[in-house]
């Protein structure tokens, strides 16, 4: 009250110096009229009111100063309403946030986000189909093998690396006009499965449904009422037609029966077209499962059905051996070195790693966290339901937990179906088989490697209808997960959805001729020229409904080595059976089967 008090006073003071002033200037005026020295009193008059009109300006405004003091003393100040305040506020929080804690900027949301495309489908699909009938030059089995001819098969490796056997197992005795035996299965690795041939694939159906192509028969006659012992040897790896002739039909003609050993990978992967189209009937029709393991992938398929409409299948390979054998690094510290160090000892021809030069190559499988990270930033919500196959994985449930806080509908076929899986627990084959299957039938398959499995998938993905299916594209992503604490989500969204063209599943990513057949079939890739060719073809000739019927009724590098293929280190391995698998100790036989399945 005593401030406003004086205010008063003082605007008081200020209108009685105004009059005055004022009535001075009349004066003046009137006495300049009257006098003969106008010019010089007019500049005295200005000269005395200047310093007057100083006076005055200077008093108004410590009013005005002391009535805003006033006002800030006896009023509240302004609430945070403003809408130019708030924003200019949240615009200096943001650059704040960003330049003192980068986790607050990079949150990953619950939702996939809008996008412009369909997640489970390929829109290119309808445009292609797959088509592996032989042509009118190919000939036939009863024209083209000799009856002296018998070709013997010992593959090598897990299920999916003896399936690349068994295909190119059919295909070289075709080429030595040979009759095939049933190949035999890898029984005697450290892996102890005892599964033979006709105890994971329909015997029958393999032999009835190649009967055309090459003469197949389930073991070797008797030779003059006797055993028939084979010669036994073995041919390069990548051996093509030429280098069949040259080695080994002269010992087959020699021999009669000859026995290939460590099968695996030892045909070329470029052959003629015919010959290629030969290796699609053995392994997209003829490689049929048998019925029980048949009916349980379907159960297993059913029951990731009744959880959603669609579902993602995920092949994750981050065992401690696979690890190991890649010489990459995952930021564990000296524990982690130690442990998978003393793993990687037991391969002695293998070089000291360059973790960091591994990575940038894109040869390091990307961690659980890294691949949840990459399907959320491709669209893919917290609501969706994934079925994982995936032997031990390094770290346990430690590794996994990112991957299931961002997608909590996690299944496994143990989760699924654990009293159904009893009968099948022991056999790591008839247990990757089961996978393989539920892996197929899914709306979109993923994979964090670039191991047998996946490539075989892939292959089959595309030849029945290209089926979405998402290989990381590992050296533009290894950056990005390193960084990505420095950018916002919309930032690393949308460079991993550019990272990702050509490694999604579509027709024509890969250069025809390209990486590995198995995975690019491109031979038994064919095109229409109009959708509605597509919908009127029947695809019918000597195998009903070409690629359209189920047969068990990732641009590749393509000098990656093979040893991605561990599908025998699934969770029922005899190696989880060990108490400390760092000092497990391979005897010498063992060592050198472990080093050319993982080398080669």
């Amino acid at each position: 009250m005593t401030t406003l008090k004086n205010l008063k006073q003082l605007l008081f003071s200020l209108k009685n110096l105004i009059t005055r002033t004022k009535k001075r200037e009349r004066n003046d005026i009137i006495y300049l009229h009257a006098s003969d020295d106008f010019h010089i009193k007019l500049k005295l008059i200005l000269r005395r009111n200047r310093h007057r009109v100083f006076s005055l300006i200077s008093a108004v405004s410590g009013c005005l100063l002391l009535l805003l003091f006033s006002v800030s003393v006896f009023f509240p100040p302004p609430t945070a309403t403003n809408l130019f305040l708030l924003r200019r506020t949240s615009v200096v929080e943001e650059r704040a946030a960003l330049e003192s804690n980068f986790d607050a900027v990079f949150r990953v949301p619950v939702n996939g986000g809008s996008l412009s495309r369909d997640l489970w489908s390929s829109s290119q699909s309808k445009f292609y189909y797959g088509c592996s009938n032989a042509s009118n030059k190919f000939q036939t089995a009863d024209v083209k093998t000799r009856p002296d001819r018998y070709l013997l098969i010992a593959t090598s490796g897990g299920l999916n690396q003896q399936r690349t056997g068994i295909i190119d197992a059919v295909v070289a005795a075709y080429i030595l006009n040979a009759t095939l035996v049933i190949p035999k299965l890898d029984q005697h690795s450290y892996w102890k499965d005892t599964s033979c041939f006709a105890e994971i694939f329909n015997v029958d159906w393999f032999i009835s449904s190649l009967s055309r192509d090459v003469e197949i028969i389930k073991e070797l006659p008797l030779k003059d009422g006797k055993a028939w012992v084979p010669g036994t040897m073995r041919v390069p790896r990548k051996c093509d037609p030429e280098c069949y002739e040259t080695r080994v039909l002269p010992v087959l003609n020699k021999k009669q029966a000859v026995e290939l050993t460590k099968f695996d990978y030892r045909l070329s992967n470029s052959l003629d077209t015919d010959l290629q189209k030969l290796r699609c009937r053995v392994n997209y029709h003829a490689l049929r499962f048998t019925d029980p393991i048949l009916e349980m992938g379907k159960l297993l398929v059913e029951r990731m059905r009744t959880k959603a409409k669609h579902f993602i299948a995920l092949h994750l390979r981050y065992e401690p051996d696979m690890l190991a054998f890649s010489g990459c690094y995952y930021g564990g510290g000296d524990e982690e070195r130690a442990e998978l160090g003393a793993i990687r000892k037991r391969w002695k021809t293998l070089h000291v790693s360059d973790p960091e030069k591994v990575r940038r190559q894109g040869k390091c499988p990307l961690t659980p966290e890294e691949i949840g990270l990459m399907l959320r930033a491709l669209g893919f919500g917290s609501d969706v339901h994934i079925y994982v196959a995936s032997g031990e994985v390094y770290g346990g449930e430690e590794s996994l937990a990112p991957l299931k806080a961002l997608f909590p509908n996690f299944h496994s076929k143990q989760t699924l179906a654990p009293k159904e899986l009893a009968r099948f627990s022991s056999f790591p084959g008839r247990m990757a088989a089961l996978d393989y299957i539920v892996c197929d039938e899914s709306d979109v398959f993923v994979t964090n490697n670039n191991g047998n499995m996946a490539r075989m998938l892939a292959g089959r993905r595309r030849y029945f209808g290209h089926k979405p299916t998402i290989r990381p594209n590992a050296k533009k992503l290894h950056r990005l997960f390193l960084d990505r604490n420095k950018m916002t989500w919309g930032e690393f969204s949308s460079k991993v959805r550019t990272y990702q063209i050509g490694f999604m599943g579509e027709p024509i990513e890969t250069e025809p001729g390209k990486g590995d057949f198995h995975e690019n079939p491109d031979s038994c890739l064919c095109q229409a020229k109009e959708v509605e060719t597509i919908q009127n073809q029947t695809y019918v000739d000597n195998h009903e409904n070409d690629a359209l019927e189920m047969s068990y009724e990732y641009q590749s590098v393509e000098d990656d080595p093979d040893w991605f293929d561990v599908d025998y280190l699934d969770s029922i391995s005899v190696l989880n059976q060990l108490p400390n698998r760092a000092n497990i100790v391979l005897t010498k036989q063992e060592l050198a089967q472990v080093e050319e399945i993982l080398l080669d």
